[in-house]
């Protein structure tokens, strides 16, 4: 079981990675470190949760590089949400779906060093 944050500093957000281990030890790690319910699997080897408490966003991958980066574009989208970022492919004025595609380069560049 690989477990790390990433701090990232423009939206001062640090999502919790939860890499290479399966569902049910995921979710006695979040029970026993956080005090976190993850509800149940439901056949899927990756998730993005966001719980009402830190850690507050946290992405579980059972293996697949391809399921991380999956995952991570999910942690992107909520990020933008809470913050109020568009992702709009074309905007008249402003940088449309720029601001999502480096914050999704951030987060899978330093995700897959951290588990390389």
């Amino acid at each position: 079981m690989k477990i790390f944050k990433i701090t990232e500093p423009v939206f001062k957000t640090e999502p919790l990675f939860v890499i290479d281990c399966s569902f049910d030890q995921f979710t006695r790690y979040m029970k026993k470190s956080y005090h976190c319910p993850t509800g149940e699997n439901l056949g899927q080897s990756g998730q993005m949760f966001t719980f009402s408490k830190a850690p507050w966003r946290v992405v579980w991958v059972e293996k697949n590089k391809f399921v991380l980066l999956h995952e991570i574009f999910h942690l992107v989208t909520r990020i933008c949400q809470d913050k109020g970022v568009p992702i709009i492919s074309q905007m008249e004025h402003g940088c449309g779906d720029e601001t999502a595609a480096y914050l999704y380069e951030f987060f899978a560049r330093r995700a897959l060093k951290r588990i390389k």
